[in-house]
């Protein structure tokens, strides 16, 4: 049986003019979040400009202003449902009203099973926040962001903060999808950003969501020790070709010059 909230949104949706399916109707909704919850959460002024321009794009698809005016509603009912955890609102309603799209893999997995699979595979999260503050999560087929909202809820129940000990990077080939993700992931309080991209690493858009702040106030950048490490690495690495070029153009036997001719 669906939500009460669910139940409540789509009635919301029946309500639009009829020159638009639901589906249609819903991905719009979807992007006009999309665009007001990232312009607030953006720290870069072209990127809020474009998400303005964007939101206005899509107020202009609705030539009947009512509907522009009952995406309010159908917000406060989104966020409500979403800030409380425990639910995948948006992969909820877009089951209900069929706008998954199966050619592309998008199936509606119920909250139940993500929240078992995320259960099974935190493992010792505990003792990994309790050493670093905080734990990384990489979600490179992000769908509506269920899975990282059911890691979320796992956390919290662990007495742990979303905002203060998660740091999420969840990644979305499909672009109404993407939508979805960020919208959920944002509005359940998880630092993080979310990525309009590839597993090819290919990336069409990226945002961060509204508790990114709050996240790099307490710990600085998530990967500072990986990215410190790759520097270390690729300094190494010059520095090794460096001292290849000077020996072969020393006056060292030949033979020793062949076995470090590297490049």
């Amino acid at each position: 049986m669906a939500h009460p909230a669910v139940t409540a949104f789509l009635r919301a949706l029946d309500q639009f003019d009829r020159s638009k399916t639901r589906t249609e109707i819903f991905r719009l909704f979807c992007e006009m979040a999309y665009c007001a919850l990232a312009k607030r959460a953006s720290p870069f002024a072209d990127q809020r400009d474009r998400l303005e321009a964007d939101y206005m794009a899509c107020v202009g698809r609705f030539p009947n202003k009512d509907d522009v005016r009952r995406m309010p509603e159908m917000m406060a009912l989104s966020i409500e449902a979403i800030a409380g955890g425990g639910i995948d609102f948006i992969g909820q309603v877009a089951a209900e009203i069929g706008a998954l799209d199966a050619g592309l893999g998008q199936f509606f997995t119920p909250y139940e099973v993500s929240r078992l699979m995320a259960e099974k595979s935190l493992g010792d999260a505990a003792a990994q926040i309790e050493a670093q503050g905080f734990i990384a999560v990489s979600e490179p087929a992000a769908g509506a962001g269920c899975m990282v909202l059911a890691l979320a809820d796992a956390l919290e129940s662990q007495g742990f903060d979303p905002a203060r000990h998660i740091w999420a990077e969840a990644v979305e080939l499909s672009r109404s999808t993407f939508h979805m993700a960020y919208i959920q992931i944002s509005t359940r309080g998880i630092a993080g950003r979310v990525i309009n991209g590839s597993l090819s690493l290919e990336v069409f858009e990226r945002a961060y969501t509204a508790a990114a702040p709050v996240f790099f106030g307490l710990h600085g950048d998530p990967f500072a020790k990986q990215k410190d490490a790759a520097r270390r690495a690729a300094e190494a690495e010059k520095e090794a070709r460096s001292r290849t070029r000077e020996l072969l153009r020393s006056t060292a036997p030949v033979q020793a010059r062949a076995v470090w001719q590297c490049d």
